[in-house]
């Protein structure tokens, strides 16, 4: 295993490649792609980069999708869900090298939507404002949540993720050590079962939040991500 400096190092150089991976890939959608197609073309570009290993399968999902909890238990890339005219999607990966592995995900909108534009706004804006918080005042998993939570509910935002967190830890395996195994014990949720943690290492901040399109009662959501270095 790296040294904490080697670790953070390298953790660096990987995210900075898996982000313009992403941002290439988001780019590139279309209308009329599947989630599939998606998925193969994120999995070509970060091979590129020189991935060859996940620590957790890619997710893609559009549409009504985005309001199902972001599991390859509940969804997988579909070669039947495809993307339409005016549609919202999210990307999300987490390639790996040696005992590292870089996390990013994305939203966006395809076409013009305002009330997915409006969505993706509000979570971005709670990111980026917990984010701040965890740099400047958080001391533990439970002040950063709290205050996560607190903007969640002002914002008339749903959670949607089956632990209820809003992100997790970031941190080294041994080489070629999926997420299937990793023991539980060795992860950190941002929820309220780690609220007495300290936070430490690389901590991700990507909540999962919906909201109800009053034009058509469905729910729909979105997932961004900041990262921040303890």
């Amino acid at each position: 295993m790296l040294s904490r400096e080697e670790y953070l190092k390298q953790f660096d150089e990987l995210q900075k490649l898996t982000v313009e991976a992403t941002n290439t890939l988001t780019k590139w959608i279309s209308p009329g792609l599947t989630e599939k197609e998606i998925a193969d073309k994120y999995y070509s570009l970060l091979s590129d980069f020189g991935f060859s290993e996940h620590w957790y399968p890619i997710l893609i999902y559009s549409g009504e999708t985005t309001s199902k909890p972001i599991t390859r238990r509940v969804h997988l890339p579909s070669d039947k869900v495809k993307v339409g005219e005016n549609d919202i999607i999210f990307v999300d990966s987490t390639p790996m090298k040696g005992t590292v592995w870089s996390n990013w995900c994305d939203t966006v909108v395809i076409g013009d939507n305002e009330f997915y534009e409006s969505l993706i706004e509000g979570v971005r804006d709670i990111v980026k404002e917990t984010a701040v918080f965890a740099k400047t005042k958080a001391k533990s998993v439970g002040d950063l949540y709290s205050f996560a939570i607190n903007l969640i509910d002002k914002n008339n935002l749903e959670m949607l993720d089956p632990y209820k967190d809003v992100g997790h830890s970031i941190f080294q395996v041994p080489e070629h050590q999926t997420v299937d195994k990793t023991p539980m014990e060795d992860r950190l949720l941002l929820n309220e079962v780690f609220k007495d943690r300290k936070l430490e290492g690389i901590v991700s901040i990507e909540p999962q939040l919906g909201r109800i399109d009053p034009l058509d009662g469905k729910m729909y959501g979105a997932k961004l991500q900041e990262v921040v270095v303890f």
